[in-house]
């Protein structure tokens, strides 16, 4: 985990059993309700496997998140989709075709009203 702009990174927490990984970060500003804020970071994965997926997980309703991930040029995935879960067990909803064209091999999604559960970002590599 690295802040890349507007933030820090404060604690960093992983478990290596499930492979959730947990992140504090920190702004140097307070914010108030209804404010918006702009921040980067990076997630590097140095693990063995492949990723397939990217989640975001909200434990309460709130303002709005963006996500994106970025793909090397070398490796680009056959299909990408947006999805939602209501929790780490439910079923998948909401999925929604995603392209990783273009000159910089990414794929976002901007979620305007946050509710609790989870909005992610999966993706298929060739076989």
């Amino acid at each position: 985990m690295r802040a890349l702009g507007n933030c820090r990174t404060g604690r960093v927490r992983r478990d290596q059993d499930t492979g959730v990984l947990v992140a504090e970060l920190l702004f140097d500003t307070r914010l108030r309700v209804g404010d918006t804020f702009l921040f980067r970071y990076a997630v590097e994965d140095g693990a063995a496997e492949a990723a397939h997926e990217y989640p975001h997980r909200f434990e309460a309703p709130g303002g709005q998140d963006a996500l994106q991930v970025r793909f090397d040029p070398t490796a680009l995935p056959v299909r990408c989709r947006r999805f939602t879960q209501h929790s780490p067990v439910a079923p998948r909803g909401a999925r929604q075709e995603l392209s990783a064209t273009g000159p910089h091999h990414c794929v976002h999604l901007v979620e305007p009203r946050i509710r609790p559960g989870i909005v992610g970002i999966a993706w298929d590599w060739p076989e």
